[in-house]
């Protein structure tokens, strides 16, 4: 049954061909079909270690095939909505879409679930492209583009947003289950948040059973139940009593700044070893600044300023360009201490 049959005309480009395809995205014929037959020599592999231990694997890719990837993704992918509970790299949508639904629960449960991205197969891909419409040889081209070794690369643009796709069928049903009982439940890509009463603590089979149906596993060892009198924290954002900050985050940003303005800009970062360019270390500061002007809004425009003034940077916070920084990624299990 297609997942989107809710949505009667897709307004897609059609292709009666793969080199109508090609021609629509506007790409030379060596590269286009190099990615559609050689791919997996494209993909450059990046190690990122993770503070909670262990390492990511990012299988990025290069600047023309993502190119390539952000053509699908604005015009195919995003003509279809996944559930609205997913919230992961979602236009309009943040951590903090994700965390106020959450907001003074009682209960909390957190699950996540293992090997997200590699556990979607370049099968579950063509098919997302079968629901727009297409035939065989052009769903199998474009999930031939969008697909590194047979599965999906985190590190793609259209990865996320396939992925919630994916996932579409999934969430539907789990978002109907907690609704029948007054739970809420949203997903930031691999990170499913379910709170409300204590009736959470025999849902939580019943949800996995539904993940494993969809060929997920969860990380048993990262389930957390959170009750009254914990401090309960999703993605990043505490949500006890009011959307707040991590003090640990804020604390250790005044600490950054405190050194910058004692010892500069090139001793403090031979004081902390830090091996990447300075331009690295200022964004990833004001990346975090930014991520706590989203969820404090005038805590966030304070340490901008302190920011600026640091780098003697333009001061005035009305600065849309400034403002508009966007934050790293975030490994959000850094809060969970």
């Amino acid at each position: 049954m297609s997942q989107f049959k809710e949505q009667v005309t897709l307004d897609v480009p059609v292709f009666n061909s793969i080199e109508e395809l090609r021609e629509s995205i506007g790409v030379k014929k060596n590269y286009f079909y190099k990615v559609l037959y050689c791919n997996d020599r494209l993909y450059k592999q990046i190690s990122i270690p993770k503070r909670s231990g262990g390492i990511r694997i990012l299988n990025v890719p290069p600047i023309a095939l993502k190119e390539i990837q952000r053509w699908i993704l604005d015009n195919i992918l995003y003509k279809v909505q996944p559930e609205p509970c997913a919230t992961g790299f979602m236009p309009n949508k943040s951590i903090i879409s994700n965390a106020a639904p959450h907001l003074k629960k009682k209960y909390v449960l957190k699950m996540d679930i293992k090997d997200f991205f590699p556990s979607i197969t370049f099968y579950e891909i063509r098919n997302i492209f079968f629901e727009f419409g297409y035939e065989k040889s052009i769903a199998t081209a474009l999930a031939n583009i969008c697909t590194y070794q047979n599965k999906l690369p985190q590190g793609a643009p259209t990865s996320p947003y396939l992925a919630n796709l994916v996932c579409r069928n999934m969430d539907k049903r789990i978002f109907k289950l907690c609704q029948k009982h007054q739970i809420s439940y949203t997903r930031y890509a691999d990170d499913i948040t379910v709170s409300g009463s204590s009736k959470i603590f025999w849902l939580k089979n019943v949800i996995e059973e539904i993940i494993v149906q969809y060929q997920f596993s969860l990380n048993n060892e990262k389930t957390v139940f959170l009750k009254p009198g914990d401090r309960k924290r999703i993605t990043g954002i505490i949500v006890n009593e009011k959307l707040s900050v991590p003090r640990s985050v804020t604390r250790n940003l005044r600490k950054e700044i405190y050194f910058l303005k004692k010892f500069g800009l090139d001793e403090h970062l031979q004081k902390i070893d830090f091996e990447g360019a300075p331009e690295q270390y200022i964004s990833h500061l004001y990346g975090i600044a930014s991520y706590v002007k989203m969820v404090e809004l005038n805590k966030g425009i304070f340490f901008i300023n302190q920011l600026n003034s640091v780098f003697h940077k333009d001061n005035q916070h009305e600065n849309d360009e400034l403002l508009s920084i966007s934050p790293p990624p975030i490994d959000w299990s850094i809060f969970d201490n």
